[in-house]
């Protein structure tokens, strides 16, 4: 009985097979788990799923339509990773969940289609199996796959072991069942799942689909839920949190021996350019299903515009990017290092502050240099009545960010600033972080400014105007880009990065703008923005002060 895993492993070390350095870690702990006394590796579960797929599970669409489902061997590895390690001390699986980054159209909805069909069909009666994802749509095109697979296999669909209606593939003999579930089903609750697949997750802002799933899981002792993905623009997401959890994972940072991370990632833009051999670490199945000459041809176009280079290297490599126009890469506003705001204690800072409208996001801030490093602290606020308006119309959780604490909740339908102040004056008592001056735009701000300066805040003024805001726009630029910037990995304030774009003007000063939809908030850019406005004036005051 072949054991897929070492196979694998073995001709990834002969340099046969080429994945990025996250999987090769990953590997590499599997591997040394094989002898740990902790876990006992049975090849049998992950075998009797490929023996099944590959003998009765066919392929759906040209130009392998009605050919036999032959795994390949990366698939063949994670299904018996996923289902062959069990916990020594009760024999029951150790994973409970895995995370399959790949790259489009290395066939990852077929292959979750004949996982779905392999726990409907070899599940002992009475499960639910779900296949999930973000939309109705998304989910629709799932579910026809596994249905289509169905169809496919004359013993698959005998009426006597499978039937479909418009809600679900059933089983008379067993009443197992096969359901659709997405972010817009109505009803998320009274599933009994066993085994739930969720496709797509990318554009996911929440993760109300994945918690439905898991809480139906709450009484069965081996639970599995695959979440199989390519990478996205959605900034701060599902699976933004996901990936960032598992990455800390990796790193050592975080242990968590149910989850299993299996990411088919490039180690850099670069090595994409220069070398094709290298397209193989995000996709596995190049060759085989995708093809040479489609990446080719997608590099060749995408070298003359832009629109097709952020896709592909989204798309076809797994390589974060926002929206096309955005004044900054992934790359460059990422930065997931946090802080225990306990350890910028007695310090001194600037604020900077951008008071929306009544009715929309405000934000205030502290920043602060300690160490050669600039630590931003964020507040954002928001009146109540609007919130849930605003969660649809932006596609973003302020719920949840409301739970998190993140942003601080106004009474009624219009924006109270008095909690700004409030905000400010709890830094200095609580945290003893004194902001020296505060920045802010004198639009909308009159009666504002006024209690501020009462209670002995210095405040000034920063006009939202291409010349007072380009250079410190520039250095925030550059800041970012140096990883100099600590923003304690804010979702808030990292989606309103991710949403701004630079307006640029005919000598070449920039200001920040929304990119494109009305609902892209930039509040926090601007904020931010205008702090670095004031630091600039008084720079070596400052300095000296610290």
């Amino acid at each position: 009985m072949s054991n897929y895993l070492l196979e694998y492993y073995e001709k990834i070390n002969s340099g046969e097979i080429l994945v990025g350095k996250e999987l090769k870690i990953v590997l590499d702990g599997l591997v040394k788990d094989l002898q740990n006394p902790r876990y006992h590796f049975d090849l049998k579960p992950g075998n009797i799923r490929i023996d099944f797929i590959e003998t009765f599970c066919k392929h759906t669409k040209s130009p392998f339509n009605g050919e036999p489902f032959i795994l390949e061997l990366w698939e063949k590895a994670v299904l018996q990773v996923a289902y062959g390690f069990k916990m020594a001390d009760t024999n029951l699986r150790r994973f409970n969940e895995v995370i399959l980054l790949i790259a489009r159209k290395n066939g990852k909805t077929t292959f979750i289609a004949a996982i779905d069909l392999a726990e409907f069909f070899l599940s002992k009666g009475g499960v639910d199996i779900v296949c999930a994802s973000n939309t109705t749509e998304q989910a629709n095109i799932l579910f026809e796959e596994i249905n289509n697979m169905r169809e496919q296999s004359k013993a698959l669909s005998n009426e006597r072991r499978s039937k479909k209606n418009i809600f679900h593939i059933y089983s008379p003999k067993t009443k197992n069942k096969i359901k659709k579930l997405s972010a817009q089903s109505r009803n998320k609750d009274g599933y009994n799942i066993e085994v739930g697949c969720i496709d797509e997750v990318h554009e996911m802002t929440d993760s109300k689909v994945y918690d439905a799933i898991k809480q139906s899981q709450s009484t069965k002792e081996e639970p599995l839920i695959f979440i199989i993905t390519t990478e996205g623009t959605t900034v701060g997401g599902f699976l933004d949190n996901k990936l960032d959890y598992v990455r800390k994972m990796i790193k050592g940072e975080i242990q968590d021996e149910r989850v299993l991370p299996w990411l088919y990632t490039q180690d850099s833009v670069d090595e994409i350019y220069q070398d094709k051999k290298t397209w193989q670490k995000s996709n596995p199945s190049l060759g085989v299903v995708k093809t040479h000459h489609y990446l080719e041809d997608l590099m060749n176009k995408a070298r003359h515009d832009l629109a097709t280079r952020v896709t592909m290297l989204c798309k076809d490599f797994n390589i974060k990017q926002l929206e096309q126009g955005s004044w900054l890469t992934f790359d460059d506003l990422n930065n997931d290092v946090t802080y225990n705001i306990d350890d910028l204690r007695n310090s001194y800072a600037i604020g900077g502050v951008d008071l929306s409208s009544t009715t929309d996001l405000t934000v205030a801030l502290l920043l602060l240099i300690k160490d050669g490093k600039k630590y931003v602290i964020p507040q954002f606020f928001m009146p109540s009545e609007v919130i849930k308006r605003r969660k649809e119309e932006d596609n973003v959780p302020y719920d949840i960010w409301v739970e998190r604490g993140l942003i601080t909740v106004t009474n009624g339908n219009q924006n109270d600033f008095t909690l700004v102040t409030q905000w400010f004056l709890m830094m200095i008592r609580t945290h003893e972080i004194r902001p020296l001056w505060v920045g802010y735009d004198p639009w909308n701000s009159q009666y504002w400014t006024k209690e501020m300066e009462e209670l002995g805040f210095e405040m000034e003024k920063v006009r939202q105007g291409i010349y007072s805001l380009s250079e410190p726009m520039k250095q925030l630029e550059a800041d970012l880009k140096n990883g100099n910037v600590i923003y304690n990995n804010n979702p808030i304030m990292k989606w309103n990065l991710a949403n701004t774009q630079a307006k640029i003007d005919i000598n070449g000063n920039i200001q920040p703008s929304k990119l494109g939809s009305k609902y892209k908030r930039i509040d926090g850019a601007v904020a931010l923005i205008i702090a670095y406005a004031v630091l600039n004036r008084y720079k070596l005051e400052y300095e000296n002060m610290i």
